[in-house]
Order: C-alpha cells, then structure tokens, then sequence
C-alpha cells in the first residue's frame, strides 16, 4: 500500500506538470505575456495540494513532523513545472515560426 507522504509526493508532480501547461497556455492567451501570470499559477497549485493533503486525503502526521505536508515535493514540482513550462512555450513559438 502506499504510504501517504508518497501519494502526495506523485500528486505534486503530476500537478507541477499540470500547472506547467496551464500557465503557458494563459501566457500565449493575452497580447503581452508575463512570468509573473505563470508564477501564480504555480503557486496557486502548490497551496491547493497542500489543502487537498490536509483536508481531502487527511493526512496526519506526529506534531513534529507537520512541515513535510509543505515540504514533501517541493523540488519535483518546481522543477516540473519549469520543464513543462519551458517545452509548451518552446513548441508554441517554434510553430508560430
């Protein structure tokens, strides 16, 4: 069985790569893009896997271990995020060429 810190370990992956695509595709959508628009979405997600760990999958852990509900998947998702973030706008202006 999986353990829960793993669930939400692979769920903040799937979510960095979600948001990746998201905010590039909002960044294509208005005449003048801005990082600042993708950030906040990334940012956006973070917190929502954070309140989907605490209160939908209702993970407890000991009181002094409550911070890796914050920390468990931080590096896979920024770095995700950046990844696809990265690819959708290199494919987006490559076939706008």
């Amino acid at each position: 069985m999986t353990k829960p810190l793993d669930l939400l370990f692979w769920i903040r992956a799937g979510l960095g790569s979600l948001s990746g695509v998201i905010a590039g595709v909002l960044g294509f959508i208005g005449s003048n893009p801005q990082s600042v628009n993708g950030i906040i979405v990334a940012l956006l997600f973070y917190v929502a896997s954070y309140y989907l760990a605490r209160y939908v999958l209702a993970i407890e852990l000991p009181a002094g271990e409550s911070r890796k509900l914050f920390t468990t998947g931080v590096g896979s998702f920024v770095m995700l995020f950046l990844f696809t973030w990265i690819l959708y706008n290199t494919f987006v202006t490559l076939s706008l060429l």
